[in-house]
Parts: structure tokens; C-alpha cells; sequence
């Protein structure tokens, strides 16, 4: 007889095994009600804020992947392919963010309201609506600060002087007195949240857009609380059609985004789809695979010089005549493509699996902490690594030009190669510190500024004013 029974070898492998994978599903209680199965939505914030990491590594140090080739006479380059180009030429990050707002925002209201509970519905409203802007100021302004201390101490001296124009660009430099810097930092909060503008780490000129965001989606929420769900839906379907066609700055990254977020995320409790989902798997891949490789194509519409390709420039021409003018095409077909690449999602059970697996849910995590401090560790930290951390030697005059100044080279290519992986991990391992411990001060803070505000003495009912009756006569 032997010591180890295969059958039960084979059941501890099978059973142990798939929980262990990253990929790995889970708790599969979470089926069913879509506030419990969101986890997808984690996942795909995750997916999002890498991207965002590698756009800028791209924009830093390989700026011709956001071409379709190097030259107008060149060859492309395997990671200038179609598709293949998507996670280097930037665009998708935010906007998947702006997605991600909508329809998280929406999700507890719609089911209130679906419920008849709508005075519970206006309540997490009014009460989400209060907390969205301190979540995103507080720790954005720890980020600041943290940025401001570091370029006091020159942090920043060696992606001044190094061969990265974007990374010189975003590098912010010192006033002549310390007192002007302090200034200077009330002056980029007041930006941060009035204009989109912060010298000191430019990435959080999303987050303004991202408030506005927010309460549009609170406002509609109310607006429609009561309608029917087909009319809702009408609602949902004209606003997109109206931020088409609105040539104003970035409105396809950010409003239309989280009013298609609050449309899926309203359809997500409707029990016809979702059976039809589950009923018509093979129809469902006939709608899912189209939908999702026209999604990528589209997605891949180069940021720089579409004409230098026929695919491109194919795309650049049609742009005339389904967007309006003056627009940013490159936003454009990004939020045309993130949509069809989301709805694929949507209805792909297998895919929401995958995303909510644990690797993926773990960068979910800590996607907003790499966002707020991802930007200071590449100029800082990155640059230090590429370039050495003194920054000398320097030959450049301070009167001379861009063109004449003897740039800070980068060091050979095996040094980059050791040194992109590393900091990498160095990013998600401050992350994941930052969310720890960052993000919960963050919120308990939210949390007593929530407790001193709505004072539970206000909420008692005031005395109903006397009556007086008249006597009944005979």
C-alpha cells in the first residue's frame, strides 16, 4: 500500500494548485450581484495605470514610438506595429480612468434607486459627492509636497541636465530664494485644482478633470433618478452624442468616458442582457472578437505623423468626416477604440475572470499611488539611475542654447536595460508602502472632516410651529 494514495496526491494538487495562480479567480461567491463582481473593474485600473508607467518611459527615451515609423522613409519597428504600439504611445491610461469614475460612482445609487430605496440613493450621493474631492486633494498634496521637499534638495538636477527633452521639460526649476519656492508651492496647489497646471510633477493635471468628472456624473445621477430604465438609458446615449460633437478640450477623454461608464455600469442590474449573456455564448464571441480587434486597430492611431503610414493616414482622413474639427484626433480614436475594447470586456464573462485575477487586482490596488508618484520616481530616482547621480560632469553654460548645450548622455544600453525593471519595482514596492499607509491617513482624514461637517445635531427634527383649530359649532 502506498504511503501517498495517488487519488489524494492528484485531489490536494487540484484543488491547491488554481488558488495559488495569479490568475486565479477566487471567491466565486461574488457572482450574481455586480457591486460584489466588480472586481473586474480593480483589474483593469491596474492594466491602466501600467500603461500609463510605460507611456512615459516611452515619451522619455523612445519618443519615435509615438510615429508609425522612425522616418517617413524608415521601416517600422515591431513595437510601431498596429496593436503592437498601443502600450507605448500613451492616450489609454486616463482615459480608461475617466471610464472607471463613471461607472464606479454610479454603481451603489443605481442599485438604491432600482430598489425603490432612492432617499438611500440621494444620501450615498450627497455623501460620495462630499468625500470625492478630499480623497483626490489629500493625497495629491502629500504627493506635491513630497516633490516640492525633493527639488529643494535638487532632485531634479540631473533630469535638468540630462539628454530627455520631455524629462527636462517636466523637471521643474528653482526660484533664487527659498521664500519664492514656498510661494510657489501655495501657487501650484491653487493650479493644481483651478487650471490643471503643477510644475512640480505635471501628471496631476488629469485629477482636476477627473473631479469635474465626478460630479457630472453625481448630477445625472440625480437628474435621472426617477426615470425609467429605457429612458435613462435615452439620456445616457444623447449625452454622448452631445460630448461628440463638442470640439472643447479633452471632452472625449473625461465626459464622455464616465457617462459610458454610468450607461454600463446602469446596464450591468438588468437581467435581460446579462441572460442573454449567459445564454448565447457562441453569438456572444461573434460580437465580443470584432468588437475588441476593432477596438485595438483603432486604439493604435499614431499621436505623431499618421501620414507617414497608409493605415494611418487612412484613419487620419476618415477622422474628418466622423469627429469634429479642431479636435485632438489621437484623443479621439482613443476614447472610440477604449470603448469598443470595454465593451468587448463587458460581455466576456472569461475576461472579467481574468482581470480579477490576484496579480492584476494587487496592481488594482495600488494603481492610484503609482499614478501620484510614478512621475518624481522616473525624474529623480530613473534619472539617477540612466545618468549617474551627480550629474557631472556639466559643460553647459547657462546662457547657451538647447541646441549647443552639451547634454548629460545615457549610460550603454545594458545599464538601461538592468536599471527600467528595477526602478519599476521600486515604484510598486513605495506603491504599495503608499497605499498602506498613505491612503488610509488619507481617508480617516476624509473621515473626521465627514464626522465635524454633517453634525448629528442638525439632523434632528425641528418643532412643528402650533396650529390653532377652530372650535366645531353647532
Amino acid at each position: 500500500m502506498s504511503l501517498f494514495p495517488s487519488s489524494h496526491l492528484y485531489t490536494r494538487l487540484k484543488d491547491t494548485i488554481p488558488a495559488v495562480l495569479p490568475w486565479s479567480q477566487g471567491d466565486s461567491s461574488t457572482k450574481g450581484d455586480p457591486r460584489k463582481s466588480v472586481k473586474w473593474i480593480d483589474g483593469l485600473r491596474g492594466i491602466a495605470s501600467f500603461l500609463v508607467v510605460l507611456t512615459h518611459l516611452a515619451r522619455a527615451w523612445d519618443y519615435d514610438l509615438f510615429s508609425p515609423r522612425d522616418t517617413e522613409d524608415a521601416i517600422p519597428r515591431i513595437l510601431q506595429w498596429p496593436i503592437l504600439r498601443i502600450p507605448w504611445q500613451g492616450r489609454l491610461g486616463v482615459t480608461i480612468f475617466a471610464f472607471l469614475t463613471g461607472y464606479v460612482c454610479a454603481l451603489k445609487p443605481l442599485k438604491l434607486s432600482r430598489a425603490g430605496d432612492t432617499t438611500s440613493a440621494f444620501t450615498t450621493i450627497a455623501k460620495s459627492a462630499f468625500r470625492r474631492p478630499p480623497r483626490l486633494i489629500f493625497p495629491a498634496t502629500i504627493a506635491l509636497v513630497i516633490s516640492w521637499t525633493v527639488a529643494q534638495f535638487g532632485g531634479f538636477t540631473v533630469a535638468n541636465r540630462s539628454d530627455s527633452w520631455w524629462c527636462r521639460y517636466a523637471a521643474p526649476d528653482l526660484e533664487d530664494s527659498l521664500w519664492k519656492e514656498v510661494l510657489r508651492l501655495g501657487e501650484n496647489f491653487l493650479s493644481t485644482w483651478t487650471t490643471g497646471y503643477m510644475a512640480y510633477d505635471d501628471h496631476q493635471w488629469a485629477l482636476l478633470p477627473l473631479l469635474k468628472a465626478s460630479m457630472l456624473v453625481f448630477i445625472l445621477l440625480v437628474a435621472t433618478m426617477f426615470m425609467r430604465f429605457r429612458y435613462r438609458v435615452t439620456v445616457y446615449i444623447g449625452m454622448l452624442l452631445y460630448y461628440h460633437q463638442d470640439a472643447a478640450k479633452d471632452t472625449e477623454t473625461f465626459q464622455m468616458q464616465a457617462i459610458f461608464g454610468v450607461l454600463l455600469s446602469d446596464l450591468s442590474y438588468n437581467t435581460t442582457l446579462k441572460d442573454w449573456v449567459e445564454a448565447h455564448r457562441y453569438t456572444r464571441k461573434l460580437i465580443i472578437i470584432p468588437l475588441a480587434l476593432a477596438g485595438l486597430l483603432i486604439a493604435s492611431y499614431p499621436g505623431e505623423h499618421p501620414e507617414w503610414m497608409p493605415w494611418s493616414n487612412f484613419m487620419f482622413e476618415l477622422s474628418k468626416y466622423i469627429f469634429p474639427p479642431d479636435v485632438n484626433v489621437g484623443k479621439r480614436y482613443s476614447a472610440l477604440g477604449v470603448d469598443l475594447i470595454i465593451l468587448a470586456i463587458y460581455l466576456s464573462p472569461s475576461t472579467k475572470e481574468f482581470l480579477a485575477s490576484r496579480l492584476l487586482l494587487w496592481l488594482g490596488k495600488q494603481s492610484f499611488a503609482v499614478y501620484l508618484i510614478h512621475g518624481t520616481m522616473l525624474r529623480v530616482v530613473l534619472c539617477w539611475m540612466l545618468y549617474g547621480i551627480s550629474g557631472q560632469p556639466w559643460e553647459g553654460g547657462e546662457a547657451a542654447t538647447d541646441d549647443l548645450r552639451d547634454w548629460l548622455p545615457l549610460r550603454p544600453p545594458w545599464v538601461v536595460a538592468i536599471s527600467i525593471p528595477v526602478w519599476i519595482g521600486l515604484v510598486y514596492a513605495l506603491a504599495t508602502a503608499w497605499t498602506a499607509y498613505v491612503d488610509p491617513f488619507c481617508a480617516s482624514m476624509t473621515e473626521k472632516l465627514e464626522r465635524t461637517v454633517f453634525a448629528e445635531d442638525e439632523k434632528a427634527s425641528l418643532p412643528l410651529p402650533a396650529v390653532s383649530v377652530p372650535m366645531r359649532t353647532t
